[in-house]
């Protein structure tokens, strides 16, 4: 049996979603985004621009791998992939389009918010629950809801349980009185509107890295689908320097230096320090991907995009007339309920007027119904007495009847000369195949002299091409150091609006508030702090960044060298 080549074998992946995993079976020269393809396909995703193929580093840091032409051989010690999300819209009410891509961007974000990986106060992670809730079960149905709906899955951070003094019925009571509220939103529209809150909240959509300034100085680089911020080590809800993505013209790094060289020819580059070689790498790799995106949204919609949204809408609009379909026979149903209730109420009081004008009546059945009883008792006792008389009588009958030689040297010769032929025949005859040996032998030489010229020609061949492909690569990770950008001079830097929560939620959020805040602990953390500081001084994630947003960026170039 042959052996099989190594370059036939194949290599598991697992690859973790969501959802599940998946093991899939490739060749070691698959390039990680070939097996990206095959898992948007296999998930039916068509928004592939916002996800991401990556694993955990030594430091537990992300490593993205979605786009490298790296093989699987490349990459032996680590085939364990993460299926993510990788960039983060706007606006995700705006700018997600299909119900799957809304659907993993919501179990991606309440995961962070679970784990505490993006800070959550504790009034909204309640709000937060009661739209998971909404989205998982749908309308809350007293009758149907039981312990487990609760007990079965982590519906809070536990960082928010440990610092509140309430108990596990008082924060299920809050969070089904506001999955009341949300009654007759279906699954899509409760995740929307669960990712359109989130989308306020200080840490989303942000990825941070430990950099330094020149002069040594600590601190985070956060990148996002706005721009790139500066942030304090100690705080990384509020960012102190931004920069739009309207501002950068080039993206680059060498080793640890990564140099950002802003659009405004009068502002020296932005240079910071990374802690490797490899961070830079993903710098400049979610900053790309960023910015190309942040370009794409001040475009018009690709026909890709355009059918994806008119399909999208079409869908929206029959579930729409669905819903208020099934709307309209409930609130039909609920008015028949309710109609029903009336009249029965209306019966009983008709049945206890009933009883109160037959109480009269009810007296003299009851005396007629003794007096027929007695009578009964009358013609048993006659029954009776009629029966013994008869007994009394067989018995009296009774009694009454029981009474009446020269030849043989020639033959001798002939006998030597043929057994000569023969001797001399034999050597002819091992003569002849030694030749014939020879023959073979000189021919085999020749065919592996003939072979071993042809392996050393595929040698130097095997050789240039590798050389070629190494000079290839070097070219492309040199090109890959550096991106120039696509520049917008005129473009629109609005930013979002907070997303104001649903009015008839405002007074019970404000009670929960309330509550809290009696029931807090003396655990508050620096986030804690921060966020409640936040609120003292009325400002909010896209205040904060208008701010720091203003003078130029030469200025703000000086603040962060400074720092």
């Amino acid at each position: 049996m042959k052996k099989k080549s190594s370059q036939n074998k194949t290599m598991k992946v697992l690859v973790r979603t969501p959802h599940h995993e998946s093991e899939l079976e490739a060749q070691p020269k698959t390039s990680t985004r070939e097996v990206f393809g095959t898992m948007c396909k296999s998930l039916g995703i068509q928004e592939t621009w916002w996800f991401g193929l990556m694993y955990k580093g030594p430091d537990n840091e992300d490593v993205w791998i979605d786009k490298s032409k790296k093989t699987l051989k490349d990459l032996q010690k680590n085939l364990t992939f993460h299926f993510a999300v990788k960039y983060y819209p706007e606006d995700v009410s705006e700018e997600l389009i299909e119900t799957i891509t809304i659907e993993y961007f919501f179990l991606h974000v309440k995961s962070l918010i679970l784990k505490d990986e993006i800070y959550c106060p504790a009034d909204t992670s309640v709000l937060l629950a009661s739209y998971a809730l909404q989205g998982k079960h749908g309308d809350y149905q007293k009758d149907q809801i039981n312990d487990d709906v609760f007990k079965k899955q982590t519906l809070l951070p536990p960082r928010v349980l440990k610092q509140h003094t309430l108990q596990v019925s008082e924060w299920e009571s809050n969070i089904s009185n506001m999955w009341l509220k949300h009654r007759g939103l279906d699954k899509e529209e409760a995740m929307l509107e669960y990712l359109k809150l989130v989308q306020n909240l200080e840490m989303y959509g942000v990825s941070y890295f430990n950099i330094k300034n020149f002069k040594g100085t600590e601190c985070m680089l956060g990148v996002t689908a706005l721009g790139l911020n500066i942030y304090k080590v100690e705080d990384r809800l509020n960012p102190t320097i931004a920069f739009p993505w309207s501002e950068i013209k080039n993206l680059k790094y060498k080793g640890t230096k990564f140099v950002i060289r802003p659009n405004d020819k009068t502002a020296k580059n932005f240079i910071i320090i990374t802690q490797s070689e490899k961070i830079s790498k993903q710098i400049l790799n979610l900053g790309i991907g960023n910015h190309e995106l942040y370009v794409r949204r001040r475009k018009p919609d690709s026909p890709e995009v355009a059918r994806m949204k008119e399909k999208a809408n079409e869908v929206r609009k029959t579930k729409l007339v669905i819903r208020q379909k099934y709307n309209s026979e409930r609130l039909a149903r609920e008015e028949a309920e309710k109609r029903e209730t009336m009249y029965k109420r209306q019966l009983e009081d008709m049945r206890i007027e009933m009883e109160r004008k037959q109480a009269s009546l009810m007296e003299a059945e009851r005396t007629i119904k003794l007096l027929q009883e007695q009578l009964e008792d009358l013609k048993r006792s006659k029954e009776e007495l009629e029966s013994q008389r008869l007994e009394l009588q067989e018995m009296m009958e009774r009694l009454e009847q029981s009474r009446h030689l020269e030849d043989e040297e020639k033959l001798r010769l002939e006998e030597e000369i043929r057994a000569k032929h023969e001797e001399v025949q034999r050597i002819q005859d091992e003569v002849a195949r030694k030749d014939e040996e020879t023959r073979r032998l000189q021919e085999a030489i020749d065919e592996a002299r003939r072979k071993e010229e042809e392996f050393c020609l595929r040698q130097e061949a095997e050789e240039r091409r590798r050389e070629e492909e190494r000079r290839q690569r070097e070219i492309e990770e040199a090109n890959r150091t550096e991106k120039e950008l696509e520049s917008l001079p005129d473009a629109d830097n609005t930013l979002p609006e907070v997303k104001e929560v649903n009015d008839q939620l405002k007074d019970q959020l404000k009670a929960l508030q309330d509550q809290l805040n009696e029931a807090k602990t003396n655990e508050e953390s620096d986030l804690d702090r921060i966020h409640r500081i936040n609120l003292l001084e009325g400002r909010d994630k896209y205040k904060t960044l208008r701010d720091i947003r203003k003078g130029n960026t030469s200025r703000r170039v000086e603040l962060f060298e400074n720092m």
